[in-house]
């Protein structure tokens, strides 16, 4: 039988057990972890070929100029064969959304490097960007992709500076609109937006007690100003673009320290100075706890991550490589409740089913549970605590699910044998008993599914 630490090297820093996979991992839980702390997992020929941010903000293009068509045509300025030919181009979109939600969920599901995947899903919810703004639907894949995936072995720097730098993040937080209150496109010293200053500093570097001050946010956005969005072709290819007529010239002050007007480098200097700031390594280390190890993770775990990453100075291949050396994230194998995504692909590993489910019904599955990829309903991102995805209606949907998924694949798969495969570790007598003793396979693959062991990690 597969060992504890196997399960927990499946299931909490990986994504589910496949097929063989616990046993696979038993001989060396922790080197098979370290094996996948590796930049070339980042390349998967999945995405081979995939339009990027250029093609994309091109369509977004389109997109605008289709919704003010599609405007018209409610009033009538367009004949009804041209509206009708609009609110299918905007039907596309929405298409395409769902086309990258499938293609990612398959990447995840057939992964042989999870770890990997779960870092990716981590930094990408760190760094949200949703599409509670539809317009911007087309750039949220390639974000992540673009942003994250290349990143995430990297150093902490030239990870925010990659998602801040994007568009799907320059638009989700208005920057591209924020001009400086005295710059020459200056409108009656108006037009400041302090959503993407006040989001860095507040979600994705020092953190809500990071120790600055609504003018610290204020200088911030001062000196983000002009850090927009390619919309003409006119930059290096990457979609950013520094529109220097709308920066807000002059000095500002950040944290006590004056930044001397220079254009977009203002803005650089100050996500290299956030990146290694004291507040910056807790907040990090706290949330890294807080997903690996437990909801309320013990502070000797978060205080030896933060050493790690103030040490590396941000290089966060040692901080990940600490993670997997604390006692804490070892110590108890069901600690942490999945969450709807977790759940979902989970059960997709488990079962190999990702090839044989149409787009629909596998972007079908996140939506039923609550959870669809790139839509967090703030720039907070997603829940990673058990209180908010625990509830009965949430336990009906989830066993729903189950069910469903078991119904497709009981014709091919063993109960007996998938139990010992994903959960066998820590399989209670109770669970294994009802498992045995169900009616059907379909209703022990359902049990199996909606057991108290499964639904964690």
């Amino acid at each position: 039988m597969s060992s504890i630490e196997a399960f927990i090297a499946a299931n909490r820093f990986g994504l589910g057990g496949k097929k063989d996979e616990l046993s696979t991992i038993s001989a060396d839980p922790t080197g098979w972890l370290h094996a996948q702390l590796n930049a070339r997992h980042a390349k998967v020929s999945a995405y081979d070929g995939i339009p990027g941010t250029m093609e994309a903000l091109e369509e977004l293009k389109g997109y605008r100029e289709n919704k003010k068509m599609l405007k018209k045509a409610r009033s009538g300025d367009v004949d009804a064969e041209g509206a009708a030919e609009i609110k299918s181009m905007l039907k596309q979109q929405g298409k395409g959304y769902l086309k990258d939600i499938a293609r990612r969920t398959r990447v995840i599901a057939q992964s042989d490097a999870p770890f990997f995947e779960r870092l990716v899903q981590f930094w990408s919810n760190h760094f949200t960007v949703s599409s509670t703004k539809p317009f911007q639907m087309g750039l949220l894949a390639d974000f992540e992709r673009e942003a994250i995936r290349p990143n995430i072995m990297g150093d902490f720097l030239t990870l925010l500076r990659a998602s801040t730098h994007h568009p799907a993040m320059l638009m989700y937080l208005d920057n591209q609109k924020s001009i400086g209150p005295n710059s020459l496109f200056a409108r009656n010293g108006k037009g400041l937006n302090e959503n993407l200053a006040r989001e860095i500093m507040e979600l994705h570097t020092l953190g809500v007690n990071g120790g600055y001050t609504q003018s610290d946010v204020t200088e911030f956005a001062k000196i983000l100003t002009g850090w927009s969005i390619d919309a003409d072709g006119r930059g290096d290819g990457s979609g950013f673009f520094f529109r220097k007529m709308v920066h807000e010239p002059g000095q500002k002050k950040l944290l006590g320290e004056i930044y001397e007007q220079d254009g977009v480098n203002e803005g650089e200097k100050a996500l290299a100075t956030f990146a290694v700031h004291p507040a910056t390594a807790k907040f990090i280390a706290t949330k890294l706890a807080r997903h690996f190890i437990a909801d309320d993770p013990p502070e000797s775990a978060i205080n030896q991550l933060a050493i790690a990453f103030t040490r590396s100075n941000g290089n966060l291949l040692p901080v990940y490589k600490t993670l997997l050396s604390l006692p804490e994230a070892w110590a108890e194998p069901l600690a942490k409740v999945k969450t709807p995504n977790d759940y979902v692909v989970s059960m997709l590993r488990a079962s190999g089913a990702s090839g044989e489910v149409d787009d629909l019904r596998l972007v079908g599955a996140f939506k039923l549970l609550g959870q669809m990829p790139f839509s967090a309903p703030s720039p907070a991102g997603w829940s990673d605590q058990a209180k908010d995805w625990v509830g009965a209606e949430a336990l009906l949907q989830r066993i729903d699910l189950a069910r469903k998924i078991a119904r497709g694949i009981s014709t091919r798969l063993s109960p007996d044998d998938l139990l010992e495969q994903t959960i066998g570790p820590v399989a209670s007598g109770e669970t294994r008993f009802a498992v045995s003793r169900a009616g059907s396979k379909e209703e022990a693959i359902t049990i199996l599914f909606a057991s108290p062991e499964f639904q964690r990690r």
